[in-house]
């Protein structure tokens, strides 16, 4: 099942700055070839099902091993089978598109 969607990694009982947890988190997101686009509070992804969720499964395991005590997921996802949505026009490209016209 193809799948689009967000995810948003949050270490607990860590120093303040976040850095280098999410550094190992774009790196495992990367690796996996997931198409992504990451922003200020999380990253959008699409892909196979499968595929992302043993991607959050690495992500959040990174973020232990790294140090950080306790790790937060919040992972939404959607679906659909009324059309190919893998190769549908990104959402913001539709709507930079209308405000063009």
């Amino acid at each position: 099942m193809f799948v689009t969607g967000e995810i948003q990694i949050v270490p607990i009982g860590t120093e303040a700055s976040l850095t280098p947890y999410i550094a190992k988190v774009k790196s495992v997101i990367e690796k996996s070839g997931l198409e992504h686009s990451m922003h200020d509070s999380g990253t959008n992804f699409q892909g196979e099902y499968s595929l992302v969720a043993d991607v959050a499964q690495q992500c959040m395991q990174s973020v232990l091993d790294s140090g950080a005590p306790r790790v937060l997921c919040y992972l939404k996802l959607g679906a659909r089978n009324d059309k190919d949505a893998a190769a549908d026009i990104p959402a913001a490209e539709k709507v930079a598109a209308h405000l063009k016209s």
